[in-house]
């Protein structure tokens, strides 16, 4: 075993060579790498295969507060917001057999890169894992990323188990993002995030499928389980349950493709809310981005075979909150599934809903309720729904039954609301 001890002083202000020398020599020699109590300030560390690292309790691994630090001899890309991304603290490309656990902390400090900051825009993701397999993750807590805290990309046979997830330093401070993946397991995570906390997505045309994530508790200003919105490769056999969801201020469940992916068998099941806004949009759309590679689908996005059952919980009022200047229009509603007149929703099936919604709309005019276009996809863009409780439209089957739903307030919009919808 290789053990990394903490020096006479109580901060070691300058750890990265020794840290990467160790894991360096863990990895090569098949040993296991110890990080004993202490506070080792590092940039850039790049995992080997074969790396066993444990940190144990009392172990801080600390982000360095300077941007030159964190190396750029990685794969850099611009994310959905145009920012140049790909920088991290913690970073591996083409490994595997690599396990990380103990009890320790990663600490991005990401307050060091506000705004202000001349690299705000490209400030280090904290945890970020290209091209690998068979990474594990366990009873670790990853906090104060400077932006996305885990990201793994095109990776195989993941297990993210036992991790405390902190993530609100800045904004799209997202917690994890399963991005192009097969064979992905999280599993009891408590995840508090000032974006979405578990997000699926495939930033380039490589299928993402057999993501199960489960037993989590999630908190978080934006959505709490997503697909999308960033999504050229195709998704499938996602998987999101027994999992409680409280004051989540931008949506609970969102399943939102808008660039070109096919989503396909989507199950959601025991799902416990509190004060959840939403709490459930699906919709596609025709944003039709490139990421990863260039890479760009000639279709719209497509949505097939989505079941979601035991969702309970209480539903809040957003109004109030503003996205990008716009009024959060859907504050008031409602579980909203919506296709497209040119690519329809396939499947949808609600099973055992039992929610109570915020209610309290007075006096309701009708309007043209707008499609997903370019646009990136939220519920502003529609304004307020002519229901409170479901509205669905260009869906081919949908099916809704033991559908327990209350207002809290009263509401002159109808509890349901269905368009343009075959095989109801």
């Amino acid at each position: 075993m290789i053990t990394i001890k903490q020096s006479d002083t109580h901060i070691f202000k300058n750890a990265s060579a020794l840290i990467q020398s160790a894991i360096d020599k863990a990895a090569s020699c098949g040993e296991e790498l110890t990080i004993e109590r202490g506070v080792y300030i590092c940039g850039t560390l790049f995992l080997r295969s074969n790396l066993k690292m444990r940190l144990e309790p009392g172990a801080v691994i600390l982000g360095s507060g300077r941007f030159e630090d964190y190396s750029a001899d990685v794969n850099l890309f611009v994310d959905a917001v145009d920012h140049e991304r790909g920088r991290s603290l913690i970073y591996a490309d083409g490994v595997e057999n690599v396990t990380i656990s103990g009890g320790g902390i990663i600490d991005g400090r990401g307050a060091l890169f506000p705004e202000s900051h001349p690299h705000h825009g490209e400030r280090p993701f904290l945890v970020r894992i290209m091209n690998s397999k068979k990474i594990s993750f366990e009873n670790i807590t990853l906090k104060n990323p400077a932006a996305w805290t885990l990201h793994l990309f095109n990776c195989e046979d993941v297990s993210v188990k036992s991790l405390f997830v902190l993530s609100r330093a800045n904004a799209n401070n997202d917690g994890i993002d399963i991005d192009c993946c097969r064979r992905c397991v999280i599993d009891s995570c408590t995840i508090d995030s000032g974006d979405d906390a578990v997000c699926i997505k495939s930033t380039d045309d490589i299928p993402c499928s057999g993501i199960t994530a489960k037993n989590c508790v999630i908190t978080t200003n934006w959505a709490g389980f997503k697909i999308g919105t960033e999504s050229v490769g195709d998704i499938s056999d996602i998987v999101f349950e027994d999992s409680f969801i409280y004051d989540c201020m931008g949506c609970a469940i969102k399943i939102c493709p808008t660039d070109g992916a096919s989503v396909k068998n989507v199950t959601i099941k025991n799902i416990r809310l509190k004060n959840a806004t939403g709490p459930v949009f699906i919709a596609n759309g025709e944003r039709m981005r490139r990421y990863q590679n260039g890479r760009q689908k000639a279709a719209p996005s497509s949505i097939e075979n989505v079941l979601i059952k035991n969702l309970r919980g209480s539903c809040s009022d957003a109004a109030g909150t503003v996205y990008k200047g716009a009024p959060w229009g859907n504050a008031k509603a409602a579980v909203c599934i919506s296709g497209t007149e040119k690519t329809h929703i396939k499947n949808v099936r609600l099973e055992s809903l039992e929610l109570l919604m915020p209610g309290g709309t007075e006096n309701y005019v009708p309007h043209t309720i707008p499609q997903l276009g370019g646009e990136y996809p939220e519920f502003h863009l529609f304004g307020t729904l002519p229901a409170w409780g479901v509205y669905a439209r260009f869906i081919d089957g949908f099916s809704a039954e033991d559908m327990r739903l209350s207002p809290t307030a009263h509401d002159c919009r109808d509890v349901i609301v269905t368009e343009n919808v075959t095989k109801l």
